[in-house]
C-alpha cells in the first residue's frame, strides 16, 4: 500500500472517529522528583501546554499568552510568569522564541518530545528531557528563613545601629 493510499486511510478515519483529542504527558515525566517540586500553577500551565500539542508537530509553537491561558483557570500575569520560570527551572519546558516586536508572543516546546518543525526558532540551549537534570536546591537551615526576611533584615539594622551608637558612648 502506498503513503498515499495510507494517509487517505487516516484521514478517513479521523474524519468518522469518535475519539476525542487528549493532552498526554510521558509518565516519567509525572513521577519525576522535578515535577513533584513544581508549584500548582506550574503543573496546571504544563497541562495547558501539553493540551497544545497536536499531530502537526508544532512542539516549539506552544504559546503560554495570558489571554489564553486566563480562560483556563491561571488568575493573573504574575502567577503565569512564575509558573513559566518554575517550568523553565525544572527544565520541563525551553523558550524557543521572546515575545517581541510586532506583537508577537513567546513560544515554547516540552522537553520531553522532539521538535520537528524548527523555523523561527531559537534552540542554541535546547537541551532534550532537561527535567532529568534538575537539581533540589539546598534546604535552609532551621532559622536561616528568618536572615531574608525584610522584617527581620531591618530590626538586625536597627540593633546594630544601636550597638554601634552605644560603643561611641552616645
Amino acid at each position: 500500500m502506498g503513503n498515499k493510499r495510507i494517509y487517505a486511510i487516516l484521514e478517513e478515519a479521523d474524519k468518522t472517529s469518535t475519539k476525542h483529542p487528549y493532552a498526554a504527558i510521558d509518565h516519567r515525566v509525572i513521577d519525576s522528583p522535578a515535577y513533584a517540586d513544581l508549584s500548582h500553577s506550574a503543573c496546571r500551565l504544563l497541562v495547558l501546554l501539553a493540551r497544545q500539542l497536536t499531530r502537526q508537530n508544532n512542539n516549539g509553537h506552544l504559546q503560554a499568552t495570558y489571554s489564553w491561558c486566563k480562560e483556563r483557570g491561571i488568575g493573573s500575569e504574575h502567577t503565569l510568569r512564575d509558573a513559566i520560570a518554575d517550568l523553565i527551572a525544572h527544565g520541563f519546558i525551553y523558550r524557543t522564541r521572546s515575545h517581541g516586536a510586532n506583537k508577537a508572543w513567546a513560544k515554547y516546546a516540552v522537553t520531553w518530545l522532539p521538535i520537528k518543525n524548527r523555523d523561527g526558532l531559537f534552540l542554541a540551549g535546547f537541551v532534550s528531557c532537561a527535567w532529568r537534570n534538575w537539581q533540589p536546591t539546598q534546604k535552609k537551615a532551621p532559622g536561616e528563613e528568618c536572615r531574608n526576611n525584610p522584617a527581620e533584615s531591618a530590626v538586625s539594622h536597627i540593633e546594630i545601629r544601636q550597638k554601634v551608637q552605644e560603643s561611641r558612648g552616645q
